[in-house]
């Protein structure tokens, strides 16, 4: 679906000037190649202001923005207006996901009440009984658990559980353990965090339909010395379905492909701004400084939306939809986490070419805040690497310290962001992509 791209209508509402060295007032790096910025009737603004105004629109005024929301809906219709507003043709590939709504838990055993964290996309229950403690696979392979509460821990949380229908890898121990569960139908599952330091649920997953429940860590001893003691899970959630989509902006110009994508979507209690409302302000200021026709190759411009869902569901559709013919893209650059007030900005290489790799490191030579760093594979840049593209990802060097602690809480907020790091980081990309 074609949102906008109507050149006679667009345009004349636009004033094109050359981007002057005080539009990025404040920041040490600014690109040396001269550009046109497209600036709208209400006046001039330089880069950092319009970051602010984009990270402002994503963080406070829409907040949290989990993919199927009402939310996420107004920051990819956001996102679109402005991408059509500078000139490109706006695509909105649409795809069937659920909007899923929690209404908090409590578990209740001998009277005392647990500290506990429903899974995201749980369904709700309301269930007691006797717990059934469960350690290993070959004890869940033993069990008669039909009906009943169950707690899982030891072998079988050592780490999170891929979703069931996750397409771009899942373990087979993962498999089996979720064929398991469904097999023995359990009434609900609690299950010890992951993580003894936060509440990082064994499973999270839509298309899972057992109701489950992260507790700490250090509440295991207690539940397990009290397994015959009464007890009852209350999760007041519940799930529809829904419609998302990603928002493709393309300029016109030659293929192959330039892609620069940025997931919109965050998890459900977080306003998301290292997660990425950065990302999404950094690809929105380089489509109105670059517009739809400065670069040799055809720019294409993705707001991702399900990289923080639990089935990646629009990276899917994008997979399916665009990189059927994956020769059409020359490369594909992802931004994610950037801006974190901490350490600096860091780039780093898949299946890049000598050439283009030289060149970045003569870029970031003068730019002391930017540097390259070791391959890291959990983003959107490895939907371009698996179908053989060679890729650029780009994030903060300190982001993967904060991953428990702050990503995905809610305390991923405004006050931890440099918006000069940010504006630097985009300087580098408009003078990178104009010289391939």
């Amino acid at each position: 679906m074609i949102l906008a791209y109507k050149p006679g209508r667009v345009w004349p509402l636009l004033q094109v000037r050359m981007v002057r060295v005080k539009d990025f007032a404040g920041v040490k790096y600014y690109p040396t190649v001269k550009l046109k910025f497209l600036t709208g009737r209400k006046g001039k603004m330089g880069v950092i202001q319009e970051i602010d105004r984009h990270l402002e629109k994503m963080v406070i005024d829409i907040g949290p923005r989990p993919t199927g929301s009402k939310n996420n809906r107004k920051a990819y219709n956001y996102i679109g207006r402005e991408m059509a507003g500078y000139g490109f043709a706006v695509e909105k590939q649409e795809f069937d996901c659920i909007d899923w709504f929690p209404g908090g838990a409590s578990f209740l055993m001998e009277g005392r009440e647990i500290r506990l964290k429903e899974a995201d996309y749980t369904l709700p229950c309301n269930l007691g009984g006797k717990l059934h403690c469960i350690e290993n696979i070959e004890q869940l392979r033993k069990s008669d658990i039909q009906g009943e509460l169950v707690f899982l821990f030891g072998e079988l949380t050592r780490e999170p559980l891929m979703p069931k229908k996750f397409p771009f890898y899942n373990p087979p121990e993962h498999k089996r353990i979720i064929a398991l569960l469904e097999e023995k139908n359990p009434g609900a599952i609690l299950f010890a965090s992951c993580s003894k330091e936060s509440l990082v649920p064994l499973i999270e997953d839509g298309d899972f339909n057992i109701p489950c429940a992260v507790v700490p860590v250090k509440e295991q001893e207690y539940l397990l010395g009290n397994k015959n003691s009464p007890v009852r899970l209350v999760i007041k959630s519940s799930r529809k379905p829904a419609r998302a989509a990603n928002i493709i902006s393309r300029g016109w110009g030659e293929k192959p492909r330039i892609a620069v994508s940025a997931h919109l979507d965050t998890k459900p209690f977080t306003p998301g701004a290292l997660d990425n409302a950065v990302g999404v302000a950094a690809i929105l200021v380089l489509g109105k400084l670059l517009g739809p026709g400065r670069l040799k190759n055809q720019l294409e411009l993705i707001a991702f939306n399900g990289e923080d869902y639990f089935s990646n569901a629009g990276e899917v559709v994008f997979s399916e939809k665009s990189l059927s013919e994956p020769g059409d893209y020359l490369l594909g650059v992802n931004i994610d986490g950037i801006g974190y007030l901490e350490g600096q900005t860091g780039f780093s290489f898949f299946e890049l070419c000598e050439e283009k790799r030289s060149r970045i490191r003569k870029i970031t030579k003068k730019i002391p805040g930017i540097c390259e760093i070791a391959p890291w594979p959990q983003g959107d840049h490895m939907v371009f690497v698996g179908c053989g593209i060679p890729a650029v990802a780009i994030t903060s060097t300190q982001v993967f310290g904060i991953l428990e602690s702050v990503i995905h809480t809610p305390e991923d907020r405004l006050e931890i962001v440099d918006r000069k790091k940010i504006a630097e980081c985009v300087a580098f990309l408009v003078e990178w992509l104009t010289d391939l």
